[in-house]
C-alpha cells in the first residue's frame, strides 16, 4: 500500500510541536486508510461466509424456524403491549433511556469544560472517588453527514 499520496511533508526548520503535529496527522491519514482497506477486505469476507451460510440446508432451516419463533415472540409482546398499564411501563423505559442518553451527552460536555478549566483529567466524585477523564474520540465524514 503506498501512503505518500495521504502524508503532508513538514519544511525543514519546523519547529517540534509543529513537526509532532503534521506526524499525528500523518498517522492518522495512513490508519484511516488502512481501516478503510480492512473494511472493504471485511465486508468481501462477510459476503463470502453468508453465502456458505446460505447454501447450507441444515442453516437454512434454523434460520427459518428462528424466524417463526421472532415472529410469534414479537405477537405476544404486541399482546402484551396491549395493556394501558403495560404500555405505560414500556413508554418509561424508553423516556428514561432518552433521558440516559441526554444526560451522559451533558455529562460528556462538562467533563470537556472542566478538563479545559481545571487543566487535569482527574475529579472527585461526591463519594470521595477520584475518576479519570477519558474520551474515545473517532472521525465522521462531514459530506456524509450533512450532504453538500
Amino acid at each position: 500500500m503506498d501512503d505518500t499520496k495521504n502524508k503532508t511533508t513538514v519544511p525543514e526548520g519546523t519547529n517540534e510541536a509543529v513537526t509532532s503535529l503534521f506526524q499525528i496527522e500523518n498517522l492518522i491519514k495512513t490508519h484511516v486508510a488502512h481501516i478503510d482497506t480492512v473494511k472493504v477486505e471485511m465486508g468481501k469476507q462477510v459476503e463470502m461466509f453468508n453465502d456458505v451460510l446460505a447454501n447450507d440446508p441444515g442453516y437454512k432451516k434454523a434460520a427459518e424456524e428462528g424466524k417463526e419463533v421472532n415472529k410469534k415472540k414479537a405477537e405476544a409482546k404486541q399482546n402484551i403491549l396491549k395493556s394501558p398499564s403495560n404500555a405505560s411501563l414500556n413508554q418509561k423505559i424508553k423516556d428514561m433511556r432518552q433521558e440516559l442518553k441526554e444526560l451522559k451527552t451533558a455529562l460528556s460536555n462538562y467533563l470537556q469544560q472542566y478538563q479545559k478549566i481545571a487543566d487535569t483529567d482527574q475529579i472527585e466524585s461526591e463519594d470521595g472517588e477520584v475518576r479519570q477523564i477519558v474520551y474515545n474520540a473517532h472521525l465522521v465524514k462531514l459530506s456524509g453527514k450533512f450532504g453538500k
